[in-house]
């Protein structure tokens, strides 16, 4: 006979092994018949060659029953997006009021080609997140993204969900970009947009009972939903950034909602760290392009 506690002790969250705790888990073993015994100590002793499945039937009884830990809201830094979309938008109208070979030269320089992308400019996979086709076009991105980024921003920061904004809509573009003729072309920030979709539909995910695989589910069927509400319209969309961005905000959601990352963001200087390499990327990318 062992005592498997130190085992538990290591596998599961509980500092101190109080009767009633000892005592469910003896009915585990029980309907699962699995002989076992508790001494003072205490301990919670099984023969050995039953050991390994008194440990698991224990861990599955706690995944199936632990307690969902909903962190607190960060402070409210609703405005931040705000701002940021009040810039973007006057950037825009800014770039309408040029002329009409200087605006060719902008979109020109910073719309997505695929071609160009496989060959190695990356930058454009940014870049063409802040051009638009039309006015329209701009404010249906602009009324998303206002949605969508003080919800996120209240549980991640405005830093880390402007960098998710635009590492989804990046990686989304660039995917597509292999995936598609070279002559294809695209713009818009809604690769970026369902890629906080797909991080918002990865955290709705984390914060569901049920196991793993389910939650896996749930998540995609989430992100699809919305997908084919608000990603498969007619006319010029471009539903393979569409599709390709809300994956690949899925991937990132499966790193933000590791414990580590959590306990990072309720620290300051982490969302103003995130806030900053998005404003250098940005600008890099766009040096880039001009350059180029």
């Amino acid at each position: 006979m062992i005592d498997i506690l130190p085992t538990l002790a290591l596998c599961t969250s509980h500092l101190i092994f109080e009767k009633k705790l000892l005592r469910i888990w003896g009915l585990v073993l029980e309907s699962q018949g699995v002989a076992h015994c508790f001494e003072s100590g205490p301990s919670l002793m099984v023969s050995s060659t039953l050991a390994p499945k008194a440990v698991a039937e224990i861990l599955a009884y706690e995944a199936e029953n632990s307690t969902l830990s909903y962190p607190a809201p960060l402070p409210d830094n609703s405005w931040s997006s705000l701002l940021i979309l009040a810039v973007f938008v006057m950037l825009n109208f800014w770039v309408e009021h040029w002329t009409l070979e200087a605006q060719e030269g902008v979109y020109q320089a910073g719309r997505l080609e695929a071609g160009l992308v496989v060959q190695g400019q990356w930058w454009r996979s940014v870049t063409a997140l802040f051009l638009h086709a039309d006015a329209g076009h701009l404010l249906s991105n602009v009324v998303a993204l206002g949605i969508l980024g003080p919800l996120l921003g209240r549980r991640l920061g405005f830093g880390l969900t402007w960098t998710l904004f635009l590492a989804s809509g990046a990686l989304g573009n660039t995917i597509n970009a292999w995936v598609q003729a070279p002559t294809h072309l695209s713009i818009g920030a809604s690769t970026g947009v369902f890629g906080l979709i797909g991080v918002l539909s990865g955290r709705v995910g984390r914060f569901s009972s049920g196991h793993r695989f389910s939650n896996i589910l749930l998540s995609l069927g989430f992100a699809l939903s919305f997908l084919a509400m608000l990603g498969a319209g007619e006319g010029r969309v471009d539903l393979g950034a569409h599709f390709f961005g809300l994956l690949s905000g899925l991937v990132f959601a499966v790193v933000v909602n590791q414990r580590w990352v959590q306990k990072l963001i309720q620290k300051p200087w982490s969302n103003v760290s995130a806030g900053m390499l998005c404003l250098v990327i940005s600008l890099w990318s766009w040096i880039m392009a001009l350059s180029a």
